[in-house]
This record gives C-alpha cells, sequence and structure tokens, in this order.
C-alpha cells in the first residue's frame, strides 16, 4: 500500500469515527462513552470509582466529569466504602437502571440502521477486518503510553 494510501485509510478511520460518535449521541442521547460507563455499571452491582476507571477505555479524568454529572442527574449514586472510606463506590439507581435499559434498546436501534446496507456476509467481513486491525494496532506502538506527550 503506497504512503498516499495509508494516509487516506488512517483519515477515513479518524473521519468515521468522529462521524459515528456524533451521529450516535445524536440519536441515542448520550456519548460512547458515557454508554461504556453505563454498560460497565450496568454489570456491577457496585463498583469503585477506581476500578471502573481501569475498566473502560476513558481517561480517568473524563471518568470523573462523567459520574459526577449521572450523579447530579439522578442516574448513579457513590457512596464511601465502609473498609476504607477513602474508595468511592458507584452504582446505578433504579432510575439509571431504567435509562440504560432504554439506551440500550436505542443503541441497538442504531446498529441496525447503521448496518442496513451491508449484507450478512459483508458484516461479518467488517467485524473480521476491524478485529484484525485491532490486534494490528495491539502489536505496534511507539513505546511510549498513550498519555504520555509526543516529544518534538
Amino acid at each position: 500500500m503506497s504512503s498516499c494510501q495509508t494516509k487516506d485509510l488512517l483519515y477515513m478511520l479518524i473521519h468515521l469515527n468522529k462521524q459515528l460518535a456524533c451521529r450516535f449521541e445524536a440519536d441515542v442521547g448520550l456519548s460512547p462513552n458515557r454508554l461504556e460507563l453505563l454498560c460497565r455499571l450496568s454489570r456491577e452491582e457496585e463498583i469503585s470509582q477506581s476500578e471502573l476507571q481501569k475498566a473502560v477505555s476513558i481517561d480517568p479524568a473524563a471518568v470523573t466529569r462523567h459520574v459526577q454529572q449521572m450523579e447530579a442527574e439522578g442516574i448513579l449514586v457513590r457512596t464511601r466504602s465502609n473498609e476504607d472510606n477513602r474508595i468511592a463506590l458507584v452504582r446505578l439507581t433504579e432510575k439509571g437502571k431504567a435509562w440504560i435499559d432504554n439506551r440500550s434498546r436505542e443503541k441497538d436501534q442504531f446498529m441496525e440502521k447503521l448496518q442496513e446496507q451491508l449484507s450478512a456476509e459483508d458484516r461479518q467481513e467488517l467485524i473480521r477486518l476491524l478485529s484484525a486491525l485491532g490486534r494490528s494496532m495491539e502489536s505496534v506502538g511507539s513505546g511510549r503510553k498513550a498519555d504520555e506527550p509526543v516529544q518534538k
């Protein structure tokens, strides 16, 4: 693949990611990051905020902002651990559980609409290719951490 084609692929992936996130948020009513947090919370009765941060692929400061906003909206509650007062525990409220159920249905509808132009074979091929690309991303790297600044 030529250097120009490689750049085009990179820009196409970046553009599609941005477009997908914006369209998803407009249609479903929440960001993909918030959905990831809520899905993780829906699988746990209660989880420490630090464990939640480690479990999702979201910047720790963004996790804190999302948790604070969702607490203010009544979607989740934070309490202190009885064993260690420094540990903040997070859990969904009943309102939050109902809210995530509704958003999950909307997400499923969004994904169906997104894929309706693809045949079953195309969907499987897309999954295969994206999985391969994900594995490639894990094996290549600059040796620096994702949150480490680039040296000029």
